[in-house]
């Protein structure tokens, strides 16, 4: 990581616990133990002024992660199953005959690696947000609030294909617990929550 400011600083660099933005020490101030840039600094101390308490999570709704998981779902079917078509259409043209041809057990690979990749790679570049949880306004966070480590964000994306075929009961704790944590929550050590 660089620092936005001084991109030749690339040491004691950390994220601003507003927008997610990278700086050195120089760029950022520390308020109620949190480091904040020059821009949400202002934010920050308006808020507290203002009696606002933005440290206090906002869990996200049902509706609004289902929602997200639909578009997060289209966003990686469509690839998965191009290539289906694709491996289908030469394993037919290839054995010419009309058994099936083992090369077509490999079309189904991408069904499992797509969603693993998929999200690990949005929630650890992204500030802990897929396209789906953008558009619905949702991010991943630890239990403090504080954004995920990378091992956070694949692990969450291995328990969710694991737990994918009991989505009933990976939601089951979510009706019952206080944050509003899943079973692949649970697991990776994460919440989601509304973004401001």
């Amino acid at each position: 990581m660089i620092c936005r400011n001084h991109v030749d600083v690339a040491e004691g660099v950390r994220r601003c616990a507003r927008c997610g933005g990278t700086y050195c020490s120089q760029c950022l101030v520390t308020i109620q133990n949190q480091p904040f840039c020059a821009t949400c600094k202002t934010e920050q101390l308006m808020d507290v002024r203002s009696g606002v308490d933005r440290t206090r999570l906002v869990y996200g709704g049902f509706w609004a992660r289902f929602g997200a998981q639909i578009i997060d779902g289209i966003i990686q079917v469509i690839p998965s199953y191009a290539i289906l078509f694709a491996v289908m259409i030469y394993a037919g043209f290839l054995s010419g005959k009309p058994e099936p041809s083992p090369v077509i057990f490999l079309a189904y690979i991408p069904f499992y690696t797509f969603p693993i990749l998929y999200e690990g790679l949005m929630l650890s570049m992204k500030n802990g947000q897929t396209v789906g949880k953008m558009a619905l306004r949702l991010r991943v966070v630890r239990p403090d609030g504080s954004r995920i480590s990378t091992g956070q964000a694949w692990g969450r994306a291995v328990m969710r294909l694991i737990l994918g075929c009991m989505f009933i009961v990976d939601y089951i704790p979510y009706f019952f617990t206080e944050e509003k944590t899943t079973l692949h929550d649970m697991v990776a050590g994460t919440r989601v929550v509304e973004t401001q």
